[in-house]
């Protein structure tokens, strides 16, 4: 399959991908996102309930989180049924909950509020601290290594790698125990963020890897629902 045929498939799926099911769907896009940029890391860890990605000894996990306001969440939601609904009435009525949540909905599709960078640092920084709280128990469960993977369905506004990390410590400097890494991924490409070793940096994904993962992921979503 080349890219332009990859390219038709990403979206013409039967359906829209509903609010239930998208929690697995970045879990599983996390996971090949790690596979491919950590060639034969991550092999043999899958997608489980709490933490979300591990190996099969329980030895390593990450816990995965999206990068997400709570009034972008309910667009999305809203949105996805606002496609399904077949009662005029109801699409009116989702249409009208879209926008008091600031977009806006039109022939070409969703319109998104604006946002600026530290719009974004805001939506960063509360995807890592609605995660700490759960660190604690995957130690009591004997987990040597964990990670924290935050998903942002974006590229980020252009935002210099010392400034992001400042951006995490930030949240971080708050709690004594820390996940040993953070990966930051985002559209076309992961941030690592190595806590023990104070380094961070950056690994670009082409595009058309890009659109594959999105694609493999929307196929492994499709199976289950």
């Amino acid at each position: 399959m080349d890219e332009e045929e990859l390219t038709k498939e990403l979206f013409p799926f039967k359906k829209p991908l509903t609010s239930r099911y998208r929690k697995k769907y970045v879990e599983f896009l996390a996971l090949g996102i790690l596979q491919y940029c950590y060639d034969g890391t991550y092999e043999g860890f899958d997608v489980y309930d709490a933490p979300d990605i591990r190996d099969k000894t329980k030895t390593v996990g990450i816990e995965v989180t999206e990068a997400i306001t709570i009034e972008q969440a309910q667009i999305e939601s809203e949105f996805v049924k606002y496609r399904l609904e077949n009662n005029e009435e109801k699409k009116v009525r989702r249409k009208q909950i879209i926008e008091e949540n600031g977009a806006k909905v039109d022939e070409l599709g969703l319109t998104y509020p604006v946002k600026n960078s530290d719009d974004e640092k805001f939506i960063f920084q509360n995807a890592i601290k609605k995660k700490m709280e759960k660190l604690a128990s995957y130690r009591k469960q004997g987990f040597k290594k964990m990670g924290l993977f935050v998903f942002y369905d974006e590229p980020p506004i252009p935002i210099k790698l010392e400034e992001l990390k400042e951006c995490f410590d930030d949240v971080l400097k708050k709690y004594n125990d820390k996940y040993d890494v953070i990966y930051f991924g985002f559209t076309c490409g992961l941030i690592e963020y190595n806590i023990l070793s104070d380094e961070i940096n950056v690994r670009p994904i082409e595009r058309n890897i890009y659109n594959r993962l999105l694609y493999e992921t929307r196929l492994k979503v499709e199976a289950k629902e």
